[in-house]
C-alpha cells in the first residue's frame, strides 16, 4: 500500500472478519454444483436429446477442466486474499475498467440465478417433495397441492419469504453462515446416502418390478417400464453408440452448474489461513469430491435403474406428457422413492433433499453482495454501500441492495423466463468472466512479478507459472462452452444472437461506468488511480 494510495482509502480496515474455515469453504464451492440438485433436476434429460453422450465421461472431462478454471481464480486470490477476489485481482492486474466490467458480469450472473434458484423453493425443493410422498403414498390431495403451490401467486410468495429468509442469515454473519450451511449440507447428503444404499442392494429386476407395481395402476400399462422406452423409440428419441463428438456438447452442459467449485473467491477476505495455500486446496477438494460422488450416483443408477430407461423416461414426459402419465416428473426422488416398501425411506428422501435448495440458493446471494462491498471500498460507488455491521461483521447495506434486486430477477423468473433458459444465461455470462479471468492468471506473473515471487502462488511446471497454464487451459475450456452455448438450441439458448450482445453490453457498461467514477472522484479531489497500484487493506 503507496503512502499515495492511503491518502483515498475509504478506511484503513475493511471491517470484515476471517472466519470461515478450511471445511467450510470446501463444502461452499460444492455448493454450486451440489450433487442432489445436478442429479435430480438437472442431468438426465441429456441422453435422450443427445444421442451418442455419455455423462460419466463427461463429467470427467468437466472434473479436470474445473481444476484449472479453479487454480486460475485460486492461485491469484492466494496473492490478494480480498473479498470479491476475483474483481481485485483483475481490476490490480489488467485494468481497473476490466476488473469492474467482469466483476459486473459475474453479479449479473449471480443475481440471474438467485431469481431462478428463488423459483426453485418451489419447483426443486417443496412442490417435489410432497409430489414424491403423494405419489408413493397414494395421496392425491398433496400431489394437488405440490401442484397448487407451484404455480403464480403461491410460487411467488414462498420464493418472497425465502429471500427474507436467506437474507437475515447473511446478516447474522459469516460464522453463523457457514454453521447454517454445513447443517443443511450434512441433512442433504444424509438422502443421497440413504439413496445410494438403496441402488446398491437392489438389482435391476427387482427396481422394474417395484417401478411397475408402482406406476401400471396409474398408466394401465402391463409393463410402464417396457412402454417408456417403446414410446421413447417410436415418438423419435435417437440412440447411438457413445461417441467423442455425442458426449462433447455435454461437458458444456454439465460445466452450467459444474465449474464454479472456485465460488468462495467472494469472500477470500473472510477465510481463514490467509498466505498458505488452504483456501485454493478448498477449491480442488471440492471439485474433485463433488464429481466423484455424482459420477459413482450416476453409475448406480445406470446398474439399477437402467440408462436406457432414464432416457427414455425423462424424453416421454416432456415430449409425450399424455402419455407419461405420473403424477410427478421423473425425478431422481421418485425413481429411487418407489424401490422401498413403506413410507418412512420415501419420507427421508423428499425431506432431505429440500436441503439441497437453501444451499445453492444463498450462494447466489454472496458473490454479489461482496461485489457491491469491494467497488464501494474501491470508491467505485457511495461510501454508505461498505458500511459493516460492528456485532456481525456483515455488509447489511449490501445485503438489502442485493435482497432488493434478486426480488426482481425473481418475479422475471415467475413470469417470463424459461428456467434453462435463465440457467444457461448465467452460464455464458460466466464463461465470460471465466475467459477474462484466465488471461489475469496469464499476466499476473510477468505484470506483478514482485507480488508473484513472495506469494504462495509461485508454482512452476518446467518453469511455467502454473497460473499461466491455469489461465490458458481456462481460456480453452471457456471458449468452447460458450461456443456450444450459442450453436446448440438443444442447450436451451433460444436466441443466442442476443444473450451474446447482453453479454458484451454488461461489460461495456461496466467499463464505462468506471471511467465516469474515476471522473466524478477526481472532481471530488480522489484520485482513485491510486487505490488500484495496490492490494485493498485487510
Amino acid at each position: 500500500m503507496t503512502e499515495k494510495s492511503e491518502t483515498f482509502l475509504l478506511r484503513k480496515a475493511t471491517g470484515l472478519v476471517r472466519e470461515a474455515g478450511f471445511w467450510d469453504t470446501v463444502v461452499y464451492n460444492m455448493l454450486p454444483a451440489a450433487p442432489g440438485v445436478v442429479l435430480a433436476y438437472y442431468v438426465f434429460w441429456l441422453p435422450g436429446s443427445f444421442p451418442g453422450s455419455s455423462i460419466p465421461w463427461a463429467m470427467v472431462a468437466a472434473c479436470l477442466a474445473t481444476l484449472f478454471i479453479s487454480s486460475s481464480f485460486g492461485l491469484v486470490a492466494l496473492a490478494m486474499p480480498r473479498t470479491a477476489g476475483d474483481y481485485v485481482a483483475t481490476s490490480r492486474i489488467l485494468h481497473p475498467a476490466v476488473g469492474l466490467a467482469s466483476s459486473l458480469l459475474l453479479s449479473f450472473s449471480s443475481i440471474l440465478s438467485v431469481g431462478y434458484w428463488t423459483l426453485a423453493w418451489t419447483t426443486a425443493a417443496f412442490t417435489p417433495a410432497l409430489s414424491v410422498i403423494g405419489s408413493t403414498t397414494g395421496n392425491r390431495g398433496l400431489i394437488d397441492l405440490a401442484g397448487k403451490l407451484a404455480t403464480p401467486p403461491w410460487n411467488f410468495i414462498i420464493g418472497v419469504v425465502a429471500i427474507a429468509a436467506v437474507s437475515y442469515m447473511m446478516a447474522l454473519g459469516m460464522r453463523k453462515l457457514m454453521r447454517f450451511q454445513n447443517i443443511l449440507y450434512i441433512i442433504a447428503m444424509v438422502g443421497l446416502v440413504v439413496m445410494a444404499v438403496v441402488l446398491i442392494a437392489t438389482p435391476r429386476e427387482t427396481y422394474i418390478a417395484r417401478f411397475n407395481e408402482f406406476a401400471n395402476p396409474i398408466t394401465q400399462q402391463a409393463d410402464t417400464y417396457r412402454f417408456y422406452i417403446d414410446e421413447a423409440a417410436k415418438g423419435g428419441m435417437v440412440t447411438a453408440p457413445v461417441s467423442f463428438s455425442g458426449t462433447l456438447p455435454i461437458f458444456a452442459a454439465i460445466m452450467t452448474m459444474g465449474m464454479w467449485s472456485w465460488w468462495s473467491v467472494a469472500f477470500a477476505g473472510e477465510v481463514k489461513g490467509t498466505g498458505t495455500r488452504r483456501h485454493w486446496y478448498s477449491m480442488l477438494v471440492a471439485n474433485v469430491v463433488n464429481y466423484a460422488i455424482m459420477i459413482i450416483l450416476v453409475l448406480l443408477l445406470y446398474r439399477t435403474v437402467g440408462e436406457d430407461f432414464i432416457g427414455a423416461v425423462n424424453y416421454v414426459s416432456a415430449a409425450a406428457p399424455d402419455k407419461y402419465g405420473l403424477p410427478m416428473a421423473p425425478m431422481l426422488p421418485l425413481l429411487v422413492s418407489i424401490i422401498p416398501k413403506g413410507v418412512f425411506i420415501p419420507l427421508l428422501i423428499a425431506i432431505t433433499f429440500i436441503a439441497w435448495t437453501p444451499l445453492v440458493h444463498f450462494i447466489q446471494m454472496v458473490q454479489p453482495i461482496r461485489a457491491l462491498f469491494a467497488w464501494s471500498f474501491d470508491r467505485l460507488l457511495p461510501a454508505k454501500v461498505a458500511e459493516v455491521d460492528e456485532r456481525t461483521h456483515a455488509p447489511l447495506v449490501a445485503i438489502i441492495i442485493v435482497t432488493v434486486i434478486g426480488v426482481g430477477f425473481f418475479a422475471w423468473s415467475v413470469w417470463a423466463a424459461s428456467f434453462f433458459t435463465a440457467l444457461v444465461l448465467a452460464g455464458l455470462a460466466g464463461a465470460g468472466v471465466m475467459i477474462i479471468m484466465g488471461i489475469t492468471a496469464i499476466a499476473f506473473p510477468y505484470k506483478n512479478r514482485q507480488l508473484y515471487e513472495s506469494s504462495p502462488a509461485k508454482i512452476e511446471v518446467l518453469g511455467v507459472p502454473l497460473s499461466v497454464i491455469a489461465g490458458v487451459v481456462t481460456i480453452l475450456a471457456e471458449v468452447l462452452i460458450a461456443y456450444f452455448y450459442v450453436t446448440d438450441s438443444r442447450l436451451g439458448l433460444g436466441n443466442p444472437g442476443a444473450a451474446v450482445a447482453l453479454t458484451v453490453g454488461i461489460l461495456v457498461v461496466g467499463a464505462i461506468y468506471y471511467f465516469i467514477a474515476r471522473a466524478i472522484r477526481a472532481r471530488q479531489g480522489i484520485e482513485i488511480d491510486y487505490l488500484f497500484k495496490s492490494v485493498p487493506p485487510e
